[in-house]
């Protein structure tokens, strides 16, 4: 199940606190058949994170990890981090 991002009615202005966001992107990754690879993603980029200090870097770092779980949920259409595209696919 994709969900078109660039339709207005998919998206949601609250903001949601961490936990919820990873219990939502694991239940969409499970119907994907990849939960096991996204809980890698979850530890790798914990990892990484937590050893950075420098919070740029630390927003580059999230903005690699949202790219690569959007692709790991299969991509397609468009991927806006804090109002930029970022990645487009057909």
């Amino acid at each position: 199940m994709k969900i078109d991002a660039t339709d207005p009615n998919n998206l949601s202005e609250k903001v949601l606190n961490e936990r919820e966001t990873r219990k939502r992107i694991l239940t969409h990754a499970k119907m994907n058949g990849v939960e096991g690879d996204m809980l890698i993603l979850f530890a790798k980029y914990d990892k990484i994170l937590r050893n950075c200090s420098n919070e740029r870097e630390r927003s580059d770092i999230a903005k690699l990890a949202v790219v690569e779980m959007w692709r790991c949920l299969g991509g397609g259409g468009e991927l806006t981090i804090d109002g930029k595209l970022v990645c487009k696919e057909d």
